[in-house]
């Protein structure tokens, strides 16, 4: 579960315990999970792409291109990893 699963969970039981639900604090619950699930097919696809690339050391040592696609699949996976 990651700390936005939390921040839903959170939101929805403060909708259900409320008298009057904002439609606004449902539709802001529906968008974060819409944007999870788009954020996990962009992780895979990269996934992906990363595989397929095979970088080399090389390609790591320059800091551009493949360097970015792999580095910013790291920061999506786990943001608080140091490099």
């Amino acid at each position: 579960m990651t700390k936005s699963d939390d921040l839903v969970k959170r939101l929805r039981r403060m909708l259900e315990g409320n008298l009057r639900p904002s439609p606004l604090g449902k539709r802001a619950a529906d968008r974060i999970e819409e944007l999870e699930t788009k954020l996990a097919k962009a992780v895979e696809a990269l996934d992906e792409a990363v595989y397929l690339l095979a970088p080399t050391e090389s390609d790591m040592e320059k800091e551009a291109g493949v360097y970015r696609v792999v580095t910013t699949l790291e920061d999506l996976k786990d943001p608080t990893a140091d490099r």
